[in-house]
């Protein structure tokens, strides 16, 4: 009496292995694309507490940009994982906003604003009365 597997056996085992790796590698790319939107957001809600940091000890939001040293490393996060790190102060920097374009859905931002406010949105923060500069600073509505 040998002891092993039959040739049967061991097709049906590998069968079953190829399928399995099939479904997987057609969900990768849909995972590492959510995850890169998830480092994105990430990013902007850090750089929202450096906001409020920033406005506690100025009074304003002159210094928030991308060249302040807590902030670089967050735009550079924002940067590798395929989004920008747009920044927008009033020309009196009494508000601010950060916001980027996501990966996985066409027309999708995250964004975040001196007021409070973050989330995503399907309305573009570079539009007029949102996320400008000049006069205003402030998310689109938000979910």
């Amino acid at each position: 009496m040998s002891k092993g597997f039959t040739l049967i056996e061991l097709l049906v085992v590998i069968t079953i292995i190829g399928i399995l790796a099939g479904v997987v590698l057609v969900y990768f790319p849909t995972a590492t694309t959510a995850a890169k939107d998830s480092r994105i957001v990430s990013a902007i809600g850090q750089a929202r507490t450096i906001m409020a940091y920033l406005y506690a000890i100025d009074g304003s939001y002159v210094s928030f940009s991308c060249s302040y040293p807590d902030m670089a490393p967050l735009c550079a996060e924002i940067s590798n994982n395929g989004g920008a790190a747009n920044i927008q102060k009033t020309s009196n920097n009494a508000a601010a906003c950060i916001y980027s374009k996501l990966n996985a859905k066409a027309n999708y931002w995250y964004c975040a604003d001196s007021t409070g406010k973050a989330g995503y949105t399907t309305t573009s923060p570079a539009t007029t009365n949102y996320c400008t500069g000049g006069t205003t600073a402030v998310c689109p509505p938000v979910y």
